[in-house]
């Protein structure tokens, strides 16, 4: 073979090498955490750590590095999964089924925030108010903490309105709801929801039954004037989700990892400075069973989510 036809060859060998390597996907080496945060420094300050270990573990699989990419509201986070900017998100029930919903994200486990697994909400009014059931709340206002809350407005908005109830919207407190209706507003702030309570500007209030024994949230002395009325069923109290397109092995890996975490003093530790998370499991109950009851609740509010949050 001539000179000539030799250097040609090679020329077309060359290109071809460098077409399929511009062609091919480029292997993730970059791992990313995500949740929304209106304290950003406080919150990269946590999850740093926790997806600097996670990537560490899966070394084998050419992650090199971890990274935190905060988000300031679900609108945000939902653009950046369907961007493929995210890989793992860590958030309360409520927002991760508009992730799921929204984003395509896929259900991972379940993350024992607080070292709790579940929590649930409590309906409750003052001792003196007359009111002793879900159905005495029509024509009377309560407050909910604020649009994006799980135990603050979700679930307590879908258990009323399972009891037949129809429930409205108001401007804030001072206005009065329809007579065959519930009226809600938003308190933005828990110590708030106690406080209007106990001073009669709405009827009723919504709150974790965590935050409803903690003193910052409800003054000891406001206890003695109130009464749980309601509890919902319990719901995680947060939730580890991936996004939709994860391979399979880099799913299970993950899982892995955290499940694990609690068997190694330096994962023991880095998880109880996020939030004093004491470990991540699986549902007891099912998966399946959990995305069900999710569906249950989210049909229920569908067209308000539907409108806060468009395709």
């Amino acid at each position: 073979m001539s000179l000539r036809k030799l250097i040609g060859v090679a020329l077309t060998l060359f290109l071809f090498i460098s077409f399929m390597r511009t062609s091919l996907p480029a292997e993730q080496d970059t791992i990313t955490i995500s949740q929304v945060s209106d304290h950003p420094q406080k919150h990269y300050k946590e999850l740093k750590p926790f997806i600097d270990y996670i990537a560490k573990n899966l070394e084998h699989m050419g992650i090199r590095k971890g990274k935190v990419l905060l988000a300031k509201d679900n609108q945000q986070l939902i653009k950046y999964l369907k961007e493929g900017k995210v890989d793992i998100i860590t958030e309360t029930p409520f927002s991760s089924i508009i992730y799921m919903k929204k984003g395509g994200a896929k259900l991972l486990l379940r993350r024992w925030k607080k070292g709790l697994p579940n929590y649930s909400s409590y309906i409750f009014v003052r001792k003196d108010s007359g009111i002793n059931s879900l159905k005495d709340l029509k024509g009377k206002k309560i407050a909910f903490e604020d649009p994006g809350s799980t135990t603050g407005y979700f679930l307590p908005k879908v258990t009323i309105m399972k009891e037949g109830l129809e429930m409205v919207e108001l401007e804030n407190y001072k206005q009065e709801p329809p007579s065959d209706k519930v009226g809600y507003c938003f308190a933005h702030g828990e110590p708030n929801i106690a406080h209007w309570v106990y001073k009669g500007l709405v009827d009723a209030g919504a709150l974790s039954n965590i935050e409803y024994q903690e003193p910052d949230e409800v003054p000891p002395n406001f206890l003695l004037s109130f009464k749980v009325i309601y509890e919902t069923e319990p719901v995680p109290r947060n939730l580890i989700l991936v996004r939709g397109d994860m391979s399979a092995e880099m799913e299970s890996a993950i899982k892995e990892i955290l499940i694990n975490m609690r068997t190694a003093e330096e994962g023991r530790k880095i998880m109880w400075n996020l939030s004093k998370t004491l470990h991540f499991d699986e549902f007891p109950e099912g998966e399946e069973e959990i995305i069900k009851k999710f569906k249950e609740k989210y049909d229920l509010i569908r067209e308000e989510i539907e409108r806060d949050y468009p395709d």
